[in-house]
């Protein structure tokens, strides 16, 4: 039941041999062309993507590389190269690569992405064993106003997208892949790639190598405690906390959640899902896990500001629909509870009938759980 409750996010494919092979492409042009400046790399993570940002360098996602100094950056033709990380003390999902045998023109950057601007993810495909373009999406929420926030859209996603690029129809460059799940996909918005690089440099060794260690302590726990089951050790999860606190990685944060959630340790999945909002209030993924965990505990007051953002975000979203009408009568704000009703009326005609009765004659609130 609590597994059910949660959303995997962290997207991890697994090595496969092979030359990159190209693939066809249905999408337009220049988003074709754009998917030369994508490659596979290895690292921490077996696969996974880097886009080719001009000069011998490329951008990836910093979960690929956790404390790694290097990766493995396989071209078009089959050839494999070494890569050496870039250093920084930059905190979101983002690291650069130096590879001074790659020398290709960097693509153009869009920073003004609107609600209508179609959105292409290419990345490697573990299962084509290529570089793949997707079909297409649009941003499913506007991106947050907070220093880390990311680009949430609908396009296709797979394992093995981590670090490509997220481009528009014209080949221009939005974002870096970062994470997805449930048709809910995430990148990092290309405006932090100037702040990437005035963090970077062979001064940042330390922080950088600190970071890199959050990141690998943080997944490789989480790993571990996946196949497990009961209650965590408390060095166990005070370990988990910090590490995953220190990558300040809402996706790493959010998982670490799901895992303390799952292990009935509220407070901390609290803790975790909490941080990982504020860092990014406009985070489908995250602001569902919130809600879900802040439900489960009991906590309809808390829940409540929650959901009506969610509402806003989201408003045909059966999750969010659901337990706002829920919350919204056993927290004491019927108003919440009217719109969920209505809501649930006009766009989710087939959940109207047990919903209506719900409301009608809502059961006793369920107690809170310490």
């Amino acid at each position: 039941m609590w597994l059910r409750l949660y959303t995997a996010i962290l997207m991890i494919g697994a090595l496969s041999p092979g030359d990159v092979v190209a693939q066809s492409c249905n999408a337009p042009a220049p988003v074709c062309r754009a998917a030369e400046n994508v490659v596979k790399i290895s690292s921490f993570e077996p696969v996974g993507s880097a886009v080719i940002m001009g000069n011998g360098i490329l951008v990836t996602n910093r979960h690929m590389v956790a404390d790694n100094a290097g990766a493995d950056v396989t071209l078009s033709d089959g050839r494999t190269i070494k890569a050496s990380v870039i250093p920084t003390s930059f905190p979101g999902d983002l690291i650069q690569l130096a590879a001074p045998g790659i020398d290709m023109p960097p693509l153009t950057l869009n920073e003004n992405v609107t609600p209508e601007t179609e959105l292409y993810v290419i990345g490697f495909d573990v299962g084509r064993q290529a570089v793949r373009v997707y079909r297409p999406g649009k941003l499913i929420s506007p991106r947050a106003d907070t220093p880390l926030a990311r680009l949430h859209h609908d396009g296709r996603s797979l394992p093995g997208n981590s670090g490509g690029a997220l481009v528009d129809a014209d080949g221009r460059l939005v974002g870096i892949v970062a994470s997805g799940g449930e048709g809910r996909n995430e990148a990092i918005a290309v405006s932090l790639l100037a702040r990437l690089r005035a963090m970077s440099g062979e001064d940042k060794v330390q922080e950088s190598l600190l970071i890199g260690r959050a990141y690998f302590r943080c997944v490789e726990r989480l790993d571990q405690l996946r196949s497990q089951t009961g209650p965590l050790a408390s060095e166990d999860a005070i370990e988990i906390q910090d590490a995953c606190l220190a990558t300040s990685n809402r996706q790493m944060m959010d998982n670490a959640g799901m895992v303390f959630g799952t292990r009935r340790d509220l407070d901390r999945a609290l803790t975790m899902l909490e941080a990982s909002y504020r860092m990014d209030p406009n985070a489908p993924n995250a602001l569902i896990s919130l809600a879900i965990t802040y439900h489960i505990a009991g906590r309809f007051t808390d829940e409540i500001p929650i959901l009506y953002h969610g509402l806003d975000l989201m408003p045909t979203e059966p999750q969010i629909l659901r337990l706002a009408l829920q919350a919204g009568l056993w927290g004491g704000d019927q108003s919440l509870a009217d719109r969920a009703m209505q809501q649930i009326e006009n766009v989710l005609p087939q959940m109207a009938p047990a919903a209506r009765r719900f409301y009608d004659d809502p059961p006793p609130a369920p107690k809170r759980r310490p």
